[in-house]
């Protein structure tokens, strides 16, 4: 008899056992850092800029109710189009890495700028970017600003008392892998358009509270992805 010869297949299944897990275990982590790497653009390599979407929108040219909102949409629509223009991207392609991504941007703006209340509210990104200040609206403006200069899309968004349609918060949006993303540059925050919820006004959106994205010809209610969602 040999009682170490019959251990050694049950050493061999046990063996066998640990790599399979092991195997499984590897898989896992590859997969979930291919969705980690597909959801967020990398850090260094440069993403192709995606055209963006045709956008459900109320254009310029026709009426706008209430007045107060038409007289928002017109202001940021106007300032989008400046950050549009070949002028301004031109001179804000000067400033930046061309191998840029949009994280890089997010990254590099706080390079640039402080958090702190100007003297005016400038709306040109290269003037805000000369104070080297600004509070919401600013680095909301320098941020589109940037990636509109690299190609890539990006809007203003603002969330706004319905009582009065005067803007209570500026952030702004990437299109990136086929969805706009929600980006604020002053707080920091990347995709996580809940966050305004637990603020003191965020718990009036879709009430008194409503959210606008503005293009330079365009603009759309995007309420429904920064409220409460459906459970």
């Amino acid at each position: 008899m040999n009682p170490a010869g019959k251990t050694r297949p049950k050493r061999k299944q046990r063996k066998t056992r640990q790599w399979l897990v092991a195997a499984l275990v590897l898989v896992l982590v590859v997969a979930f850092a291919a969705v980690a790497y597909f959801a967020l653009p990398s850090n260094s390599a440069k993403n192709e800029p995606t055209p963006a979407p045709s956008t459900p929108s109320t254009t310029s040219t026709l009426p706008i109710e209430p007045v107060g909102l038409r007289a928002l949409a017109e202001h940021y629509m106007a300032v989008m189009h400046n950050l549009n223009s070949t002028g301004t991207k031109v001179e804000m392609a000067n400033m930046v890495n061309p191998t840029y991504n949009q994280t890089d941007l997010f990254r590099w703006q706080k390079t640039r700028m402080v958090f702190q209340d100007p003297t005016s509210m400038p709306e040109d990104p290269l003037q805000i970017l000369g104070d080297g200040k600004g509070i919401c609206y600013q680095w909301s403006i320098v941020y589109v600003s940037a990636c509109l200069a690299l190609g890539y899309p990006s809007r203003l968004v603002a969330s706004t008392d319905t009582s009065n349609y005067q803007a209570i918060h500026m952030w702004a949006e990437d299109y990136v892998n086929g969805t706009w993303v929600h980006v604020d540059p002053s707080d920091g925050i990347w995709n996580n358009p809940s966050k305004y919820l637990s603020w003191d006004w965020g718990k009036g959106i879709g009430s008194n509270v409503k959210v606008y994205a503005f293009m330079d010809d365009t603009f759309q209610d995007v309420t429904a992805t920064y409220g409460p969602q459906p459970s």
